[in-house]
């Protein structure tokens, strides 16, 4: 019998333990006798060891007459797989389900629903199944063919199991970082019968505060505002017991502004608090119109240097803990990171209206000189126009007045890019709700994204902290997080990679994005490309026009493989969502909904609330002027140079 700890396991084509597998595998290729296979384990881990081989994962010592006898030899297995699993029946699946090892019971299903087995096994037996502890209904409801055979049995295991709740709510509300599964449900199982077992889950006393949260969140599930509202509730309970304990960490945030500092700005991190202080000399030195306006880029870093808005959720900002936590696949995702900068730029600007209030400027009026006056004066564009509320009514009021002002402001400019003027008459005719997906930029080519299994591939090997090309124990490198700073900082040689990272590394010079040079180091073959690459990891979106030439014919190049796509808006993906997310309910269930609640009274009554929610609304009409006000800028300075960026 085969030692069971060192049995072959696929489990992706990614995988560190891949290479260790293979080795594993090759013994059981050489020694391969048909006739000596001695239980289902063995033939499940034929079966494991020819998903290496459809995947085409080999070792690098094996030459291609090798990998051909190989090939032939798995080839052969699945025969042997078939013929064992056409003995499987009635009368003894329960002999195998208790047999199976438990890292091969996800392929005992598998193969199971691909050779058509469960026609063999009865729903009677099914349902008996369904109680063994070594059954996992999560492994049936992978395949539709056997839901749908065994959906009586099925769906009676589902509503009676007190596990169900979260299998569901897993299924269609939470957000994965991976390529999750799909289930599948018996389509006898109504919504009421759904909602039914989602009320008996927040009667028990082990629910789970992160799916009671997924239930409030919920939307695919289309559960009634009372369910959610009793998940609210019970989701506050178990908040406030969790804080009770005292088993969370405490983070802050500190703005301050130094009289003696000479530096604009200056950061530290000290007893888990990060401390901003800005100088008073400097901000005194930019308090003009265009210098305060002007600071919310340099210097609150509100607009990063590409011109998109950086406070954006970015992916690449999410940590290896935060995806393992569960989340709705409905909501902003609002990680520590983004929460972070969030956080930050509210205390900035509360920071930076109270110094301005101190020298008698108003921030409402600094904005609106931009719009009014220095965007109409200096760029083709006329009658552009925002009105601000009174100083002297509430937040409530303010926000009643400047959310709708904020949507008229993004209309004008749709309509000066669409139709080459600001179309007053036009846009007070039409009722038409505001996408921020239809907003188009003045120019043609505008930003660039990232598509195909190619570009994910590479992004992957040059630059994802999950990639093991980056760790080399020569160097004993934890400081660097991907293969390109290692490459950029190391000498390193081919052979100083193991043989599972050589496979990729081989894939990379083949490919011609790495060579090997005359001193027999690996280097970065195509510096513009790697750099397109990296930009668009840790940005995710790339604003062309803000790029050397250089730079913007590799894009164009590599829009020519279909590696990226250039699209013409006047706000990147993560910018429209990040606006959606704050002004209305279009895509997300834990919106902050500021333009509709105010105008349907679901407000929340705090006046501290309201005017919390007043400053982010001035922070999102900053974020929107900046962006009108770079697409205008590019807009005439490639008119200017004569190139053809014209919309």
């Amino acid at each position: 019998m085969r030692d069971e700890i060192n049995r072959v396991v696929f489990y992706s084509k990614h995988d560190m333990s891949a290479g260790m597998n293979i080795k594993n595998a090759e013994k059981i290729i050489k020694s391969y006798n048909s006739s000596k296979i001695l239980d289902i384990n063995d033939v499940l881990e034929l079966f494991h060891i020819k998903l290496y081989f459809d995947n085409e994962m080999y070792l690098n010592n094996w030459d291609k007459s090798i990998i051909s006898d190989y090939s032939a030899t798995v080839d052969s297995f699945w025969r042997t797989i078939r013929n064992y699993f056409l003995e499987i029946n009635d009368d003894n699946i329960l002999e195998y389900i208790e047999f199976v090892d438990y890292k091969y019971t996800e392929s005992f299903w598998e193969l199971v629903n691909n050779l058509s087995i469960y026609k063999r096994i009865s729903p009677i037996k099914l349902s008996q199944l369904l109680q063994n502890k070594r059954m996992y209904v999560r492994q049936v409801l992978k395949h539709k063919k056997l839901v749908d055979y065994y959906a009586t049995p099925i769906k009676e295991y589902l509503l009676k199991n007190n596990d169900t709740a979260e299998i569901i709510i897993s299924n269609f509300e939470e957000k994965s970082f991976t390529d999750k599964q799909k289930l599948f449900f018996p389509k006898s199982l109504s919504s009421n019968e759904i909602e039914l077992v989602v009320l008996n889950y927040l009667d028990t006393p082990n629910a789970n505060l992160n799916y009671v949260r997924l239930i409030v969140k919920s939307r695919d599930l289309k559960l009634s505002d009372k369910t959610k509202l009793k998940a609210k509730k019970i989701s506050k309970k178990l908040n406030d017991e969790i804080l009770d304990k005292g088993t969370g960490t405490n983070r802050g945030i500190q703005v301050t502004i130094s009289k003696d500092q000479k530096e604009p700005v200056k950061v530290d991190f000290k007893d888990n608090v990060l401390n901003y202080s800005y100088s008073l000399h400097w901000l005194n030195i930019t308090n003009s119109p265009n210098g305060i306006f002007q600071n919310f880029v340099s210097l609150f870093n509100y607009i990063n240097p590409q011109g998109c808005i950086d406070l954006v959720s970015k992916s690449c900002e999410i940590d290896g803990f935060e995806r393992t936590l569960i989340r709705s696949k409905n909501e902003y995702y609002n990680s520590f990171k983004f929460h972070e900068k969030s956080l930050l730029s509210h205390v900035q600007l509360v920071m930076y209206q109270h110094y301005l209030e101190g020298n008698e400027i108003s921030i409402e009026e600094i904005l609106s000189y931009q719009v009014n006056d220095l965007l109409n004066e200096i760029f083709d564009i006329k009658g552009l126009k925002i009105a601000f509320p009174s100083k002297n009514i509430s937040a409530f009021e303010k926000i009643r007045i400047l959310a709708p002002e904020l949507e008229f402001l993004i209309k004008q400019y749709k309509s000066f890019t669409e139709e080459g003027f600001i179309n007053f008459e036009l846009i007070q005719f039409s009722s038409a709700p505001l996408h921020l997906s239809k907003v188009l930029s003045k120019v043609k080519r505008k930003y660039v994204y990232g598509k195909g299994d190619e570009f994910l591939r590479l992004k992957y090997y040059f630059f994802s902290d999950q990639s093991m090309l980056s760790y080399l124990e020569k160097f004993n490198n934890e400081k660097y997080t991907n293969l390109y700073s290692l490459l950029r900082n190391e000498n390193v040689r081919y052979n100083d990679f193991k043989d599972y990272q050589k496979r990729d590394i081989d894939y990379l010079i083949s490919n011609h994005h790495l060579l090997i040079d005359d001193k027999k180091y690996i280097r970065i073959k195509n510096q513009e490309f790697v750099f397109v690459l990296g930009k668009l990891h840790f940005e995710e979106v790339i604003n062309y026009w803000h790029y050397p030439v250089e730079i913007r014919n590799q894009i164009l190049e590599l829009e020519s493989l279909k590696m990226v796509t250039i699209e013409n808006n006047l706000f990147t993906h993560e910018e429209r969502r990040y606006l959606n997310y704050y002004l209305n309910q279009k895509e997300f269930s834990n919106s902050l909904d500021l333009r509709n609640k105010y105008l349907h009274g679901t407000n929340s009554s705090s006046p501290e609330e309201q005017e919390n929610d007043y400053k982010i609304l001035l922070k999102l009409i900053i974020l929107v002027i900046h962006k009108i006000k770079d697409d205008l800028i590019v807009f005439e300075s490639e008119k200017k140079n004569g190139t053809d960026n014209g919309s």
